[in-house]
C-alpha cells in the first residue's frame, strides 16, 4: 500500500535528528519531551503524516487541554500542513490532506468530555502537553477509539515538559518505568511504550534564537534545569522543596520515650491515606510508616469501608511492633460526619464511630488550608546553618509520600495554595501532624529573622495570632472529644 513517491506531497519540514529517531518508531506508544523549546509539536504533527498515503483510512485526532493552547497549535499547524496541499476547515477544526486523510484538531479540558468520543476510531491519536492532564483518564481512555478495521498501523503519540497538574502520572507511566529509549510493555495490557527525551539541543530551529540559552541561565537554578535540560525531579509550578538529600532519611529506632501519632485523609473511591510519626525531643516529626489506599492508579482508590480500612491499620501496627503502645490519630473533619444509612434510610455512624467500636479513638484535625501550607513549608525549611536535620524527616520505605508531595504544583489561581486537582491526599494526611504540633514561637522566629526590619515586626504579630489560634482549636477540639 505504498504510495508512489512521484505522487507523495512535497515536505517543507524537515526534522531533527531526535525527531527523525521519534518518526521512525512503530511502538504503539511513544512520549516525547523533556525541555522547552525542543521540538515537541513539530513532531506531532510530522507524525501524523506518516499515514497519509492510507487516503481516508487514516484518520487521526489532536488534543490540547483548552482551546487557547489549541489555537496555538492551530496556528503552527498552518505552517506545515499548507504547503502540502491541506485544507483547514475551520468550522470543524480539522485538516484535510488531497489523499483524502483528516486530522482534528480538539482541545479537553475535563476528563469526561473525553466521552463525546465514545465510538469514533482513529489510527492516530496525539497529545500535545499531556502532563496539563489531570490524570490519566481522558489518555487512556481514548486507547479505546485507536482502531483500524483496514488493518492499518495504529499508535498513540504524546508530547510534555516537567511540571503542570498531571507531572506526577506522567512521570510514572514513562520516565519512571523504564530508562529512555528503552520499551516497556504493559504485564496487563500488553502493549508497548516508550519514553524518548528531547532538550534545546535537539532543535534545529534553536540555533535561529542564540539567545535563548542565556534567558534560561537568568532563571533560579532548579527552574533552568527543568526548562534546559528536562528534569522531572524539579519543574517549574513545585508547591516545595523537596530535597532528598535533606528530607529523606533511613529508617531509624523508634525510642521507647517517642510520642506516637497516626494521621489520616478518608477515600473510598478516590485513594485514602495513612501514615505513622514519632516525635524526638526537639519537636523534629519522623514519618515512619504509612498505608496508602490505592490501585496502583492515580486517584483510584480501594474502595474499602471503615471496619475494613481499621482492621488493616490493627493489622499493620502488629507488624510494626506498636500493639499496645499510645498512639494520638488525627484524622479530616469528614470522618466525623455522619453518613447516609444506604440499608435503613437516614444517618449512618461516621467514621469515627465505626473505628472507635474498632478500639481506635480519632481526634479531629485542623483543615485550614491557609495555615497547613505554611506548617509544611516550615517543617521542610532547611536550615542556614547546614548542621542540622529540617523539622520533618521521611523514611525511605515511604515510598508515596516520596511520590507525591514533590510532584504537587501550585494552584494557577491561587499562587499560596497547591492545586488540589493533583494527587493531594498524602499532603492533606500529613497536614494533620503538622496542625497538631505546630511549630513554636521559637522556631518561627528564627522563620523570620532574615526577613527586612520593615515587615518583621508585621509577620511576628501574623505568626504569633496564627500559633495561638492554632493552640485555641487544639483544647477546644481535644475537650470537645473527651
Amino acid at each position: 500500500m505504498e504510495m508512489d513517491a512521484r505522487k507523495r506531497p512535497k515536505i517543507t519540514w524537515t526534522a531533527s535528528q531526535k525527531q527523525r529517531l521519534a518518526l521512525s518508531c512503530s511502538i504503539f506508544e511513544l512520549f516525547y519531551g523533556g525541555a522547552r523549546f525542543g521540538g515537541k509539536s513539530d513532531y506531532l504533527l510530522a507524525d501524523f503524516l506518516d499515514g497519509i498515503e492510507y487516503g481516508s483510512n487514516h484518520k487521526g485526532i489532536l488534543f490540547r487541554r483548552t482551546y487557547p493552547e489549541l489555537e496555538e497549535l492551530i496556528f503552527r499547524s498552518q505552517q506545515i500542513y499548507r504547503p502540502l496541499g491541506a485544507d483547514y476547515l475551520e468550522t470543524k477544526r480539522q485538516w484535510v490532506f488531497p489523499s483524502g486523510s483528516l486530522l482534528k484538531m480538539r482541545f479537553l479540558e475535563q476528563d469526561k468530555d473525553v466521552h463525546r468520543y465514545q465510538g469514533h476510531q482513529y489510527t492516530w491519536v496525539g497529545f500535545d502537553e499531556l502532563t496539563n492532564w489531570p490524570t490519566s483518564y481522558p489518555y487512556t481512555y481514548m486507547f479505546s477509539c485507536a482502531r483500524s478495521p483496514q488493518g492499518l498501523p495504529v499508535r498513540v503519540r504524546a508530547s510534555g515538559n516537567p511540571g503542570s497538574v498531571g507531572h506526577a502520572w506522567v512521570k510514572g507511566r514513562f520516565i519512571d518505568s523504564a530508562k529512555p529509549f528503552q520499551i516497556y510493555q504493559d504485564s496487563e495490557t500488553g502493549l508497548a511504550r516508550v519514553f524518548i527525551p528531547s532538550t534545546l539541543d535537539d532543535n534545529d530551529y534553536a540555533k535561529n534564537d542564540p539567545g535563548y540559552e542565556g534567558r534560561l541561565k537568568a532563571l533560579p537554578p532548579y527552574l533552568y534545569r527543568a526548562h534546559r535540560f528536562g528534569d522531572w525531579d524539579v519543574f517549574v509550578g513545585q508547591v516545595f522543596n523537596f530535597q532528598q538529600l535533606h528530607h529523606v532519611v533511613k529508617p531509624l529506632p523508634i525510642p521507647d520515650w517517642a510520642t506516637i501519632y497516626m494521621t489520616f485523609d478518608w477515600g473510598f473511591g478516590a485513594p485514602f491515606s495513612t501514615g505513622w510519626w514519632w516525635c524526638d525531643s526537639d519537636g523534629r516529626l519522623y514519618r515512619f510508616s504509612e498505608w496508602y489506599g490505592w490501585t496502583g492508579e492515580v486517584n483510584k482508590g480501594l474502595r474499602l469501608t471503615d471496619t475494613e480500612i481499621a482492621q488493616g491499620i490493627k493489622d499493620r501496627e502488629a507488624c510494626l511492633g506498636l500493639t499496645g503502645k499510645t498512639i494520638t490519630r488525627i484524622a479530616g473533619p469528614d470522618c466525623f460526619q455522619k453518613r447516609p444509612n444506604y440499608q435503613g434510610g437516614g444517618q449512618g455512624p461516621s467514621t469515627a464511630d465505626i473505628w472507635k467500636e474498632q478500639g481506635l479513638v480519632l481526634y479531629p484535625g485542623d483543615a485550614s488550608r491557609i495555615h497547613k501550607i505554611r506548617q509544611f513549608h516550615e517543617r521542610l525549611r532547611i536550615p542556614e546553618d547546614g548542621k542540622s536535620a529540617p523539622m520533618m524527616q521521611i523514611y525511605d520505605t515511604c515510598s508515596q509520600f516520596l511520590r507525591t508531595i514533590p510532584n504537587l504544583v501550585v494552584d494557577p489561581s491561587n499562587p499560596e495554595d497547591l492545586d488540589t486537582k493533583g494527587e493531594d491526599h498524602i499532603y492533606d494526611e500529613a497536614c494533620h501532624i503538622l496542625m497538631w504540633r505546630a511549630m513554636s514561637q521559637q522556631q518561627e522566629t528564627k522563620m523570620i529573622k532574615s526577613a527586612p526590619k520593615d515587615v518583621t515586626e508585621v509577620a511576628h504579630l501574623e505568626l504569633k495570632k496564627i500559633k495561638q489560634d492554632l493552640l485555641d482549636q487544639q483544647e477546644a477540639q481535644e475537650e470537645a472529644w473527651l
